[in-house]
């Protein structure tokens, strides 16, 4: 019997050590994938970010902080906007609580 590992384990990318993150489509916004990294000591988390307007186009970079990427994405959620992580796994994961973040 193996044992149970959580979502966010099975999610993140150990080899990159980002979190992948594909926002539906909801408003005038278009599909998006956010590969976010682990946070730093200082809370700071690097983003690329990708457009279902142009998949094939390089990524936007960013750097922001966890939690208020957090309460974006917890925005968007509420908005109606689909993820294909939980809620969950992507607050343990911008908070370091996630085995794969640290």
């Amino acid at each position: 019997m193996t044992p149970h590992r959580s979502r966010a384990t099975h999610s993140a990318d150990a080899a990159t050590g980002e979190l992948p993150v594909l926002l539906g489509a909801g408003g005038d916004a278009p599909e998006t994938l956010l590969l976010i990294g682990a946070p730093g000591d200082d809370g700071v988390v690097h983003v690329r970010v990708w457009s279902a307007s142009d998949w094939s186009a390089p990524p936007r970079g960013r750097a922001e902080r966890a939690t208020s990427l957090l309460q974006w994405l917890e925005e968007q959620s509420a908005a109606g906007r689909s993820m294909n992580q939980s809620l969950y796994a992507v607050r343990l994961w911008l908070r370091r609580e996630s085995p794969s973040a640290r």
